[in-house]
């Protein structure tokens, strides 16, 4: 992993510190950085609660975490994960710093922005156009089966009349409210997903079409759910894996959503949106706030020409500077 770094970055300013950590085994760790890009103090700090870690065994960069950011419960984590080369080298560009665990392919990446949970290297393949709609379309991605919910159940004037009359068609052969058929199809995906991941690959082909007999089928016709609300979590559960690292958070955020607006309507909704942005506001990494205001750069949720973000070099520890 070192070595491909090294191709990857080939200057100077790339400097890999390695030690062993302080547990039975000795595992070797690596703390990558870019002299002149990463802030000296994020860097001593870093470097300081990775010494003091003590692991009882060390797998995985991501042992390092209760010590980097020690709290009882967090919804969202200002650190994350990669296996590809380029991007680590990417974010050590942009002052991040990246540490490596010897024998685990995944690199930790400090800090992390919520805006890049939504972007991935490939945008800058493409056009800055198609990039944007995609990422404007992961956001919407977290919302829908909430509002879907909402105006279903509090809000039908603004559904079209031929689609309010199938929804109220369907609902009426239910014996549960919309909002908790929603809940109830959200877990048994969920439950499927996990049997997918456990199973053995020979096997993983029977769960599949076990879990489209079930929810496709046996369970509209007896009458438990509706075809519009299976459709919509069909829609949310496969729109989930557009962001992978925010899966397991987006996972609990979906039934919070979704009760919120069943219970509540619009205020519930909006509720559930203020509770969201209140927990990231809270979120922080070596001083540099979860919610940073890159997000609103011409490299967050709507990203510019790459020639215009060339001309403006960007590190994690400044402010963009004005175009």
């Amino acid at each position: 992993n070192l070595s491909l770094l090294r191709r990857l970055i080939r200057t100077e300013q790339l400097v890999q510190e390695v030690t062993q950590a302080d547990c039975e085994m000795k595992t070797e760790y690596a703390l990558c950085y870019c002299k002149g890009k990463v802030s000296p103090g994020a860097l001593a700090q870093v470097r300081k609660i990775l010494a003091q870690a003590k692991p009882e065994l060390l797998l995985d960069s991501s042992y390092f975490v209760p010590w980097l950011f020690p709290c009882r419960f967090r919804l969202f984590s200002p650190v994350s994960y990669t296996e590809r080369p380029a991007v680590a080298a990417a974010k050590l560009c942009e002052g991040k710093i990246i540490v490596l665990v010897n024998g685990s392919p995944s690199a930790m990446i400090l800090p992390t922005l919520f805006c890049e949970n939504f972007d991935c290297l490939d945008d800058y393949a493409t056009t800055a156009f198609f990039s944007s709609f995609l990422r404007i379309l992961k956001y919407e991605a977290f919302y829908l089966p909430g509002a879907f919910v909402c105006t279903a159940v509090y809000l039908p004037e603004l559904l079209p009349p031929i689609l309010l009359f199938k929804i109220a068609a369907a609902e009426k052969a239910t014996p549960l409210p919309l909002f908790a058929e929603m809940v109830m199809i959200i877990l048994i995906l969920e439950i499927i997903r996990e049997a997918g991941l456990r199973m053995p690959q020979t096997l993983g082909h029977s769960v599949s079409l076990v879990a489209a007999l079930i929810v496709g089928d046996a369970a509209i016709a007896a009458g438990l759910m509706s075809t519009p609300v299976l459709l919509v979590a069909g829609i949310t559960s496969v729109a989930i894996f557009i962001t992978p690292s925010l899966y397991e958070p987006a996972t609990l955020l979906r039934l919070l959503v979704v009760l919120a607006a069943g219970l509540a309507g619009p205020v519930g909704l909006v509720s559930a949106g203020l509770f969201v942005l209140f927990g990231l506001t809270q979120v922080s990494a070596l001083g540099v706030p979860y919610l940073n205001d890159s997000s609103f750069s011409s490299d967050g949720v709507i990203r510019r020409n790459y020639r215009v973000l060339s001309r403006n070099p960007f590190t994690i520890w400044q402010r963009r500077k004005p175009e």
